[in-house]
Order: structure tokens, then sequence, then C-alpha cells
């Protein structure tokens, strides 16, 4: 049962509750935060130089991120909390490069970096994504592992990295655009702290929702081993409603979860960390609008949709293992990792407007059957890593060791047919449609990199990787037009070598040129359908690769006051894993190019010690440079067509000001713009669902804050001019002329948050 706020009343309260904060300073205790933050006016007055000091892990080594010769966004814990950034739909309008295909819920979609993408057809990933070691993304050819974006609660955090371009040589299979990683924060023996923290929210056009997070860090034997614990639970609210059966804001959230860290230095040289994660997130919707079809005009009103009972939902499960040794040598350190993933996500989506229609137009199943679609990808994955990473030894660093994965995952996909009235049709057109497919895939690499220093300001890194993989894929169905169809199997193996080469200019600490080349690949596999092969179709899909040459420049001012980097970056993709038709039959094949140009920029200015402002830029010319007639025959794109949900550009800009009060009171006040330029949802040529364009749009949000020792509330106003935006738009038609809505995936209306924060 949902319940609903007193909209006045709670705006009202918020505000009451700001100005009480601000009337009794006393209730702030006289210590130190222990969640490696500073109180207010300490915070207020932090030495700037240090706030630029950010320290990296991308590398696989630590390092400044101002030295790292390669495209990394860090967002730390301290910018995640200020900004409320809770999903990745948050963070990826503040990072050049980074956007999503968006399925329209927390936990649902497909990373895109660098405008690697090829729509809706594409299965599996160009991007992986990480927390801490464990790799969340599955590898296999048919894992179908592009449906879902991992989305963790991010309150618990120490950051985010974002690494732009291919990590092939230290990240392996399916990086080819680049990698996000969450950095958790570690169990500290050092002392005793955590916080609590509570978030109540109200979104216009729908419904109010709150958040509850805590964590508690407590050492177990002084100085050398601690646990630290956190746990979360959000009702995030929906604003879409379902003009059929009369449900209000049906894209409702509940997300919750925890996590548990152990770190425990066993003696002076060897330390061990250990964590377990689990989460669920359950969607009773997605955000999607219903507009007329080929159009962005509503077809129902704005924020509605026609749904029948029952579906638009979706749940999503995590759960992980993880364990890191690290032993210190006079040389350098030994890292072994390992990690244990499972998930599983399950959609259930109304296939009346497309299948319904379409079945009964060939009498098939009787008129006004519902069609209801069940599908949804399930990977466990086990991962293990043995590397050395030395320190300088003379004019030469590296990192060198070998890599493991197992992974098992399966992608069911039905459709059931019901009378109007919900009840299932009669066998066997019940089960209208059948299929799963299982796949099973195990890797094994050795990597280097290598880095001499010709002097102690130029250096040069060189790495190589060899990857060799084994897959077995079955697969059973059935239909309502063929049967049962006998259960087949394929094995395919496949070797990939991937490279790194940087040269590295460092004329003084505060400023660092460089210059890269990186390539990446995505593994491929076996044709499922091999009855049905036609003579001239592939019947293994060789793995696609990229080449990425960028060049950039990392810059800072003496005292840390400004800082700043520029990157520009030309990316070769070539074999592209794409639809093609063969014989009237859909089947995956290689059979395309595509370039990107683009270039990136980050600005920081800390004029004094209480004003932040910056601006990131991203500018994408993502496009198809050669296609094979089968496959543009299958999905309607030519050579120069742009690739799909790649805005050409996107801007992000934000200041922040603190007005410390007294020494023990201080308050803030900052904002946030984000543009994105408009993008091409499809590929024109698509003769059933062609390309519409996605609008541009600009957001404003704003927020105000008060800090104490140990103590801050914060009001936000997110989307402060209430502007109706897409982040996708997709068709179902399955036939040219087929009388579908177009979905639009509409971003979060204006939001209203109040949260306040205790920490000891």
């Amino acid at each position: 049962m949902k319940v609903r706020f007193n909209r006045t009343h709670w705006l009202s309260s918020a505000v009451s509750a700001v100005a009480l904060c601000a009337s009794f300073p006393s209730l702030a205790q006289d210590r130190p935060d222990g969640d490696e933050q500073q109180p207010s006016s300490a915070g207020a007055a932090a030495d700037a130089k240090d706030q630029a000091e950010i320290i990296v892990t991308a590398s696989k080594r630590e390092e400044r991120l101002q030295d790292v010769p390669a495209t990394v966004t860090a967002l730390t814990g301290d910018t995640i909390e200020n900004l409320g950034v809770r999903d990745f739909r948050d963070y990826a309008t503040l990072v050049p490069g980074l956007s999503q295909r968006d399925l329209g819920a927390p936990g649902l979609g497909t990373i895109i970096l660098r405008g690697l993408n090829t729509g809706p057809q594409q299965t599996t990933n160009t991007a992986s994504f990480y927390i801490d070691d464990a790799p969340f993304s599955p590898s296999g050819f048919l894992s179908v592992g592009s449906e879902a974006t991992p989305s963790p609660d991010l309150a618990d955090i120490e950051r985010i990295e974002v690494l732009k371009g291919p990590q092939g040589t230290l990240y392996g299979a399916s990086s080819l655009g680049g990698l996000v990683r969450v950095i958790t924060k570690k169990a500290d023996p050092s002392r005793l702290f955590g916080m609590a923290q509570l978030e109540a929210m109200t979104v216009a056009h729908g419904d109010e929702g709150w958040a509850a997070r805590a964590a508690v860090n407590i050492p177990l034997i002084a100085n050398r081993v601690a646990v630290r614990v956190s746990g979360f639970y959000r009702h995030a609210p929906g604003w879409i409603d379902n003009v059929t059966t009369g449900e209000r804001d049906i894209n409702s959230s509940i997300i919750k979860g925890g996590r548990i860290a152990l770190h425990a230095d066993v003696s002076d040289r060897l330390a061990l960390d250990l964590a377990g994660f689990y989460q669920d997130i359950d969607n009773n919707g997605g955000s999607g609008q219903a507009n007329v079809k080929g159009t962005t005009r509503p077809l129902y009103g704005k924020y509605k949709i026609g749904e029948i009972a029952g579906t638009g939902g979706s749940d999503i499960r995590y759960r992980s293992a993880s364990g890191t040794a690290t032993y210190d040598t006079d040389a350098g350190a030994v890292v072994a990792t390992a990690a244990y993933v499972k998930s599983a996500t399950r959609f259930i989506e109304d296939y009346t407007p497309s299948y319904g229609n379409y079945l009964s137009l060939f009498g098939i199943v009787p008129v006004g059957t519902q069609i209801v679609g069940q599908y949804g990808p399930e990977l466990e994955k086990f991962t293990s890593e043995l590397r050395f990473v030395s320190k300088r030894l003379g004019p030469v660093e590296f990192v060198a060791g070998g890599f493991y994965t197992w992974e098992n995952s399966q992608y069911p996909f039905g459709l059931l047919a019901r009378d109007a009235t919900g009840t299932p049709l009669p066998a066997p057109l019940d089960e209208a449609f059948f299929v799963r497919t299982h796949s099973k895939y195990q890797e094994y690499a050795a990597f280097g990199d290598l880095t001499f220093y010709l002097t102690d300001r130029l250096d040069v890194t060189g790495g190589i990787r060899f990857a060799h993989n084994n897959q077995t894929v079955s697969q059973d169905q059935g239909t309502v037009f063929y049967g049962p169809y006998a259960a087949n199997s394929t094995d395919f193996s496949d070797n990939a070598t991937t490279y790194l080469a940087t040269v590295r200019y460092r004329p003084s600490d505060q400023l660092s040129f460089y210059a890269r080349a990186a390539s990446g690949y995505r593994p491929g596999g076996p044709q499922t359908a091999t009855a049905l092969l036609p003579p001239n179709a592939q019947s293994e899909i060789r793995s696609d690769s990229v080449w990425n040459y960028e060049a950039g420049v990392k810059a800072s001012s003496a005292d840390g006051t400004f800082s700043g980097s520029a990157a520009l970056y030309h990316i070769d993709w070539t074999d592209i894993q794409l639809n093609t038709i063969f014989g009237g039959i859909t089947l995956q094949g290689n059979a395309g190019k595509a370039e990107v140009d683009g270039f990136e920029l980050e600005l920081l200015a800390r004029p004094s010690a209480n004003f932040t402002a910056g601006a990131n830029v991203g500018r994408t010319n993502a496009r198809i440079t050669s296609i094979d007639a089968a496959a543009a025959g299958s999905l309607g794109a030519s050579s120069g067509d742009k690739l799909p949900l790649t805005p050409g550009w996107t801007v992000a800009a934000f200041a922040d000001h603190n007005v410390p009060f007294s020494d023990r009171l201080a308050g803030t006040f900052g904002g946030t713009v984000r543009f994105q330029s408009d993008m091409p949802s499809g590929y024109p040529g698509s003769a059933s669902n062609p390309s519409i364009k996605v609008p541009s749009v600009t957001t404003v949000d704003l927020r105000a804050g008060l800090e104490m020792e140990g103590y801050s509330l914060q009001l936000r106003v997110d989307n402060l001019f209430d502007t109706l935006g897409y982040t996708s738009l997709r068709g179902g038609a399955l036939y040219p002329g087929q009388p579908v809505p177009t979905i639009g995936t509409t971003i979060r209306p204006r939001a209203v948050t109040l949260s306040a924060t205790a920490r000891f």
C-alpha cells in the first residue's frame, strides 16, 4: 500500500527543520567526524591543494589522478554525497563520454562509453562494470549482459572511477569503450566511527519516497583488524501513471541491501580484505511514457502509459563475495584477488501491442489476446587474479600477472498468452514462444605493463595481454509455429591479444602530457540456430576489436587552486558484431566498421577555500563507416549513420559555496547545470522502427545545507524547472506500419529531497 504525504506540510516541515538546526548550533558535538570528512567549518577551510591530490587505482597501482597517462574521471565520495548521486543515471550526465541505453529503472540498461554501442539489438557489453576488483559484467558472447547496469547504493563508497577507452591489457574482455569502477570504503582498524542518514523526497507529478542508510566501522584488534558494516533501504518514488489499469506512480522502486567488509593487517607486510555484498531492486514499473508512434508527443498525456495488469516491472538480485590479499616486498606488492558474483534480472513486459495484434492477425491466437513477455539474464561468475605491482626499480616499474574467470549464464525468454481477463489460454497457446540459452565461458589470461623512465620526467609504457577463452552454448526452445526444438549444444574457443603503448612527459609536478594507443576486444562465439543456418551464413562469430588513439594534458596550479584535463581521441572499431539477415533468418555476424572522434575537457577552480566551481564537456562523433548488405538489411543502417543513443555534446557545470557562520556551523549553497544534445534513437533506414531524434535536454539542480561538527542537513531541488526530457526512444513494431506507440524513457521530473546525516 502506498502512503501519500501532504506535500505542502512536507515542505514546510523541511524548512522548519533547517531553521531548527540553525537555531541550536550547540547540538553539534565537539569532536571530529569519524568517516573521512571534516566538520563543516574545517571542511570549509580545507586546503584546496589536498583536494586536488585524488589518488586512483585505474592502472592497478595507487597514483595521483594527474599522473595517470589516460583519461579517467573520478567522482569522490564527498562529491557524490553533495550532489545527491544515488543511481547510474545520476552520475552518467556528469562524466564526459558516458551515456546509457536506458531501460527506465534502476539497475537496467546498457553502459555506453565513447559512443561504442550498436543499438537495441546489442546483447553483450562494450563497457565493463567493477565493484573494487569484482567484475559484475559477463563476458560470454551469448550472456545477454547488456540488459543490466549494476546500480549499487552509493552511500558508503570511496569514489567512482570511469576509465575511458579500451582497458584490454589490465582489465581484459568487453572493455572496448572503457569501464566503470565503484571503489568501496575499507574497514579502518585505527578507530571506531560511523554514520546514519535519513532522506525524504517528493517528485512532481508523482509519489513521495524515503531512504535510510547507516554504516559503522568497528576495530576488533586495535590497529590490526576491523570490520565495517553498512546497510540501506530506499523507496524511490514514481511518476508514471498507467491509464489502462488506473494505477498511479507505477515506476516506484524498493532498493535495499548491505555490505560487510573485514580488513586485517596480518603482519607488517601482509594485509587481507574480505567483503560480502547483497542488493535487491524491485521495480514496480519503468519510466516510459507512451508517445504517438514515431514522435515525442504524448499519446495519453505527460508521464502516462497504457499497459495491461501485472506487467512493466522488474526484479534484480546481486550477491557477491570477494577477497584481496596484499603482500608487500622490498621490490613491490604481490596482490591476489578472488570474487564470486551472482546476479539475476527478471522483466515482465506488455507485448500485446506488438505480438498480440501480430499473432491474431494470422489467426494464431484469438483477437484481444494479451501477450506477456517474461525474460531476463542470470549470471554466476568467479574471477581470480594474481599480480605483482612493482615499486620503481631504477628506471623501470611494472605490473604483471595472470587472470582466470569462469561464468555460467542463462537467458530465458517467453511469450505467454492470456485472454482479456488475464487467464492463460489453453495449452499449447498459453506459451506462444519460449527459448532458453545456456552459456558457459572460461578465460585464461596473462598480462603485463612495463614502464621505462628515460628520465624522471619522461617515460614510456608498453603493455600486452594474451587471453584464451572456451565457450559452450546450448539452447532449447518451442513455439506455436514450429513445435518444440531439440536442445543443441555448441563448443567454441578463441584467442585474443591486446596491446598498450603510452608516452608521458611531466615537465613539472603540476603538468603532464601524454599520448596513448590501446586496443580492446569483445569475445565472439557460436551461432545458436545451427540447424537453420543458410550455406553462406557465419557459423562462428569472431571477436570484434577497437584501437583507441588519444593525446591529453593534465595540469594544476602549484597551490591547487585550478586544475584541468583535456584529451583528443580517435577510435577504430572493426568486425562489429551486428544482426544480419541470411535467407530471411536474423543471425549474428561480423558485419561492419565504425569510427569515433571526440574530445573531453574537465575543469575545476577553487579560488578560495570556500568556493569551488567546475565544468565537464564531452564531444562524441560516433558513426558507421562501412556495413555489409546483410546487416544493412536487418538494421536499416548505412555508412555514415550515427551510432544510436550517443549525444554529440554533453556539458555539466557546477558551483558550490560554503559560508562559515561560526567555528562550528557553516552553510553550503550550490547548483549544477546539465546539458545533453540531441541524438538518434536508432538507424534511419529501419523499416519497422526508423530512428527518431531524441531531443536535447537541459536541467538545473540547486542545493543548500547546514553543516556542524558531526551533523549535516541538506535540501536539494533536482530538475528545478520540471523539464520533460528523454534518455531514449524505442518502438516495438514487428512490421512496417504496425500501429504501436513509441515509448520514451523519461528523466525524473522536479524532485525535492531533504537529507539529514549524523556522523560519530
